[in-house]
């Protein structure tokens, strides 16, 4: 592939990324509590993204493009996923009391909750069936362009949460404090529950 193309493909992948949505809101959640955390999520994530990829090779994301009854399952799933997510953070800052010891979640739960918002969001499966093929040669083999191109995706992911983490991460100490983490909560929460929301409309 082309230099060029790649460059391309890259920009449009730092775009999707550097834009607010289910990852963005749920890796700052943990992030804000601890760098390990937000690591931790960003794997999640970015494990989910592995799930797509190798959905779109085997053309499972395909089905979802053109089934709508497999979409809206999908979406409909997700969509109350995030839902979930965002409410437990509001019951949480309404009634998690005023103890100055912030929840510190397992790392298995903080990697399941980021890996099943990724894996259960229609809109990153059809990334791989509606974005990225406008970028392979059908001239060439598919496949290996695929792939490529899906390891890029992935590797950009895994240095813009890096840096993400590393930023956001400097909230820590403020969410030793009940007062922001309160903010953070109902914050996130909202935004999820949003998220969920207009997850669930997507036509």
């Amino acid at each position: 592939m082309s230099a060029g193309t790649l460059a391309l493909f890259a920009g449009v992948v730092m775009v999707a990324y550097v834009i607010p949505g289910p990852d963005w809101v749920v890796i700052l959640r943990h992030s804000a509590r601890s760098r390990r955390a937000g690591l931790v999520a960003a794997a999640g994530v970015q494990c989910g993204l592995v799930v797509h990829l190798a959905a779109a090779a085997f053309g499972v994301s395909t089905l979802l493009l053109h089934s709508s009854v497999a979409f809206t399952v999908l979406k409909i799933v997700g969509a109350a996923y995030l839902v979930y997510l965002g409410a437990h953070a509001l019951w949480r800052s309404w009634h998690g009391g005023d103890s100055q010891m912030p929840e510190k979640p397992l790392p298995k739960r903080m990697f399941r909750q980021a890996f099943l918002s990724n894996v259960l969001n229609p809109k990153a499966a059809l990334f791989f069936v509606s974005v990225l093929p406008q970028f392979v040669d059908p001239a060439d083999a598919a496949a290996p362009q695929v792939l490529t191109l899906g390891l890029l995706d992935i590797g950009l992911g895994v240095l813009w949460w890096g840096l993400f983490v590393m930023l956001t991460a400097r909230l820590s100490g403020l969410m030793c404090e009940s007062g922001p983490r309160k903010v953070l909560d109902r914050v996130t929460g909202t935004a999820l529950v949003g998220l969920g929301g207009a997850l669930a409309v997507t036509s």
